[in-house]
């Protein structure tokens, strides 16, 4: 199953706990549109930071940026 048939799925089943569970309907609806919301965000809601740091530019987990990689620095 690809991700996108994975974050329908999921979707379809927020709506479904919605159903059973009106007193919670609310939430479940909205975790719902969360996951149709990354069924059609092309990079599934993931997304990198960088921060600067004595001019050298790094990833927020330690990774170092394909431009800067074996000496690299534009």
């Amino acid at each position: 199953m690809d991700r996108k048939a994975a974050c329908l799925a999921q979707a379809e089943a927020c709506r479904a706990r919605a159903q059973a569970d009106p007193a919670n309907s609310d939430h479940w609806i909205e975790e719902s549109i969360k996951w149709l919301e990354r069924a059609i965000d092309p990079t599934g809601g993931l997304s990198m930071t960088f921060e600067t740091k004595d001019e050298q530019q790094f990833a927020a987990d330690g990774a170092v940026p394909p431009d800067r990689v074996l000496g690299n620095v534009k």
